[in-house]
């Protein structure tokens, strides 16, 4: 009867062993955190979220600049008529400066810092966005390489199968169906450790190309380790969102744009003030100055209060309708959450040791002669069967997370 060691002790000596003769090499181990680092730093998205965060910081100064004063200069030759032949210079020119009206002038300013608030709020979101997309795909890196693992697990099995039922055909013990569907088994898992390969290289030139910055080569990655989940405050959480996502910071700070605009509609029908100050110099020299304001006679912005007053109710339904979809969003999210939770802690704690005490205790059997082949190959197929849902079950969720993320933020942590 021959003897076999457990794999993932082998695993574990070698990790061991890499460990202590390479201390450098252990430290290059990549980690979700750093990644998102790594992103936040180099991608395009973090360079056009600090432009909207500058676009913001103009928009709050733009508004509270004054209007710039205009200044006219002439200069002409000029013929008396009362003296023909008689020609003469004439000069003139003024300044004048158009002074707001107290009240639009203010209105305007608190329209401006509206409007710097939507874009801070665009600015975040970027950054959110950014940050949930690479944690999901150094999620889909870490299934992807789990994958790989059990496939080439599941091929040495094979592998080791055909060679054991080779040698028993050899010898008679066997017969030369049983090797073939060895053989046809280990055919087949060799078919998928490829297919698995490919999905291993895809999914790390996806996090390669997002981090923009070169990374190790090659990539040692700590992938997540997620505990039981947690009960969640569905109302706790809700309210966070409600206080802090960018989409609806954005629509709220929209809407008090467009509600200080139509403050600004209402209060210009009190005109700004004009003043000019003068100089001519034609046939005689006069300096004075000038005053003048828009009668409201025919328009009285009416027209323009009535344009701002349909934008300001648009915008407040914009934003509430934009509270109920994060709310209802949020708890299908949440579901998800739960679901993929309660199926990952499942797999890990009970189906999957299961499987692998029966996979033990059948090839044991087999090589006792006590059981057939089909009893083996479907108790190890069973087993890789497991191990492939339990690394799929914690991919679903961490992309579960990531979406609940995506409405309560990056740092959003149920285990915390």
């Amino acid at each position: 009867m021959s003897v076999s060691v457990p794999r993932f002790r082998l695993g574990e000596a070698l990790v061991l062993c890499l460990a202590i003769g390479s201390p450098a090499r252990a430290q290059e181990v990549l980690d979700v955190d750093r990644y998102v680092e790594i992103v936040l730093r180099a991608h395009p998205s973090a360079a056009h979220s600090a432009g909207l965060e500058r676009a913001a910081g103009a928009e709050r100064k733009a508004s509270r600049l004054f209007p710039d004063p205009v200044f006219e200069y002439s200069r002409d030759r000029a013929t008396a008529t009362e003296l023909p032949g008689t020609r003469a210079t004439e000069t003139a020119y003024s300044v004048s400066q158009t002074i707001p009206w107290p009240g639009t002038f203010s209105a305007g300013i608190r329209a401006g810092d509206r409007a710097a608030d939507a874009l801070r709020a665009e600015a975040e979101g970027v950054r959110w966005e950014l940050a949930v997309q690479a944690r999901q795909a150094f999620a889909r890196l870490g299934a992807a390489r789990a994958l790989l693992d059990v496939a080439r697990a599941a091929e040495a099995d094979a592998r080791s199968l055909r060679d054991l039922v080779t040698r028993r055909a050899e010898l008679g013990e066997s017969r030369e169906s049983d090797r073939i569907k060895a053989t046809v088994e280990w055919l087949r898992q060799q078919r998928n450790l490829a297919a698995a390969e490919r999905e291993a290289e895809a999914a790390e030139a996806i996090v390669r190309a997002l981090a923009v910055e070169p990374l190790p080569e090659p990539l040692a990655i700590r992938p997540v380790a997620h505990e039981l989940l947690p009960l969640l405050d569905r109302q706790a959480l809700a309210a966070q969102i409600v206080g802090r996502n960018p989409r609806l910071r954005a629509a709220r700070a929209e809407a008090e744009r467009q509600e200080a605009l139509l403050s600004v509609a209402r209060r210009s029908r009190i005109p700004d003030l004009g003043v000019t100050v003068f100089r001519q110099n034609e046939d005689k020299t006069a300096t004075g100055f000038e005053v003048g304001v828009k009668v409201p006679l025919w328009n009285a912005s009416r027209g323009e209060i009535a344009r701002a007053d349909a934008a300001s109710r648009m915008a407040s339904a914009v934003a509430r309708r934009v509270r109920v979809e994060l709310v209802t969003e949020l708890q299908g999210r949440l579901k998800e959450l739960q679901v993929a939770g309660d199926q990952a802690s499942l797999l890990g704690r009970e189906i999957l040791p299961a499987a692998e005490r029966s996979v033990q205790l059948v090839r044991l059997s087999f090589e006792e002669g006590e059981t057939s082949l089909l009893d083996l190959l479907d108790a190890q197929r069973t087993f890789r069967d497991t191990q492939r849902e339990a690394a799929e079950a914690h991919l679903a969720l961490s992309l579960a997370l990531g979406e609940v993320q995506r409405l309560a933020g990056p740092d959003f942590n149920p285990w915390r």
